[in-house]
């Protein structure tokens, strides 16, 4: 791929992540402050209880441990009865938990409400009558790819949108838990780097293959409902027998590679959690070895140890959810991005109408509403009927409007039978076949080609139950 392709797909990337934080942003400003102040304590006060029961094992251990920090309160704190600052750092881990909890309470309806308001958003963008654009964006299946959106990649949208917000305070830890560890031991720290960049080339092709999959599982997934669908009327309408013949076309069948692709979509965020793991241990191995080789020169500070240990817990905390909000990302990227497209979908100049009389044939029956539509967005119409509803062909042409005059249908039969009746008049046939579309300037070479009852097979075929799962 040239550097330019990747440097626009790169901004075309950040300018839907743009969009979505900021409508997030926009309308759950509060929301989203107090999900950031809840997760900050939950941070915090876990921290606290860790820490506290670290340095209160070696308060027990060593009275004199303490006094080393050169803070009286801690002193005083962890001389109180056992059960008393046990009971207080206790109380600081609950409290931490349940602010954790709260946080996704709160996120959870924060996030219902910004995908009701896209979904409003998206209802009043295709009802208007003059706003045609978007069409573009769903050029190929109008009506399948438009409830495929508003029933599913809203939801998608929501649930990364969701992740995204709740970046900040791990993107916080790594930063404040990456001080500690330079602040630690810096020099302890560079044993790290190669390992480091063996796990950023690991999340980053994660993350490619995260979008790469969600591409493939759409692009399969309504062939393979298609073809199980056939199975299943065969057995459900008892049409043949279940037999060898039938286990052959299911192995045939895109099932095995849809099941394969969908649970690698469920596999991502594992793969991130397995790779943050193996760096985790991976690097705290590096530590302690590098700690080892010392014994022979000085003792140890295990406290410093034990440390930088949780310091890298902390930070590789932070990287795995960070990881985990990018992947998710990626991984619903072309949903979010059909999302983004209708509702920010840019005017472009019309294409120049094509003169005369012309009859435009759509094999597509459920677009039947949207065809006046489409035709404008795709041809600059203006002047269009359903043929249905031509009562006189000659009035319709002789009504002095200025723009040309398209005649639209989906029937095939009637559409052929009223081509050949008025072929003269005729000064263009364009029909849509599934995505092909064909002009004829010849009418006769329409005529000649047109199988109305090769169309009719065809769509009757392809009419299937439409399957939210399969995606």
């Amino acid at each position: 791929m040239k550097l330019f392709d990747i440097k626009r797909q790169a901004g075309h990337y950040l300018a839907v992540l743009k969009w979505m934080l900021g409508s997030y942003y926009q309308r759950e400003k509060q929301a989203f402050w107090l999900i950031q102040v809840l997760m900050g304590l939950s941070v915090g006060l876990g921290l606290m209880w860790l820490l506290g029961i670290l340095a209160g094992l070696n308060h027990l251990n060593d009275s004199q441990y303490l006094q080393a920090f050169k803070f009286a309160f801690l002193f005083d704190f962890f001389n109180l009865p056992l059960w008393a600052w046990l009971g207080i750092l206790s109380a600081a881990g609950l409290l931490s938990a349940g602010a954790m909890f709260l946080s996704f309470h709160l996120g959870v309806k924060s996030i219902i409400r910004y995908q009701v308001n896209v979904l409003h958003q998206l209802l009043e963008t295709i009802n208007q009558k003059d706003q045609f654009e978007w069409l573009s964006v769903v050029d190929e299946e109008p009506r399948k790819k438009t409830h495929r959106i508003i029933k599913m990649s809203v939801q998608m949208t929501g649930l990364v949108v969701r992740r995204l917000v709740r970046m900040l305070i791990p993107l916080m830890t790594f930063v404040v838990a990456f001080m500690a560890l330079i602040k630690l031991d810096g020099r302890l720290l560079l044993n790290l780097v190669p390992l480091a960049l063996v796990y950023l080339i690991a999340l980053y092709y994660i993350n490619r293959h995260a979008a790469r999959n969600q591409v493939k599982l759409t692009g399969v997934a309504d062939k393979a409902n298609k073809q199980m669908g056939v199975v299943v009327d065969d057995m459900l309408y008892q049409n043949k027998p279940f037999d060898a013949e039938v286990i052959k076309d299911i192995n045939q069948s895109d099932y095995r590679k849809f099941s394969k692709l969908r649970y690698r979509r469920r596999l991502v965020e594992i793969h991130v959690v397995w790779v943050n793991t193996l760096f985790l241990v991976l690097g705290s191995a590096l530590i302690v070895l590098d700690f080892g080789t010392k014994i022979s020169n000085q003792s140890i500070d295990w406290m410093h140890l034990i440390l930088f240990l949780v310091a890298l817990r902390y930070a590789a905390n932070g990287l795995q959810q960070m990881a985990s909000a990018t992947v998710a990302f990626s991984r619903f990227l072309p949903e979010s991005e059909m999302v983004y497209q209708i509702l920010n979908i840019k005017h472009r100049q019309q294409p120049d109408n094509i003169s005369g009389l012309v009859f435009y044939f759509d094999s597509r029956n459920a677009v039947e509403s949207l065809l006046p539509q489409i035709l404008r967005q795709q041809y600059g119409v203006k002047n269009c009927v359903l043929l249905e509803n031509i009562e006189s062909l000659q009035a319709e042409t002789d009504n002095n409007n200025p723009d040309p005059l398209w005649v639209y249908a989906i029937r095939p039969v009637l559409f052929k039978q009223t081509v050949k009746l008025h072929q003269d008049k005729i000064s263009a046939v364009i029909c849509r076949i599934g995505s092909q579309i064909q002009r004829y300037d010849d009418v006769a070479d329409f005529l000649k080609n047109f199988n109305p009852q090769q169309i009719l097979k065809q769509s009757k075929q392809n009419d299937s139950d439409y399957d939210d799962e399969m995606y």
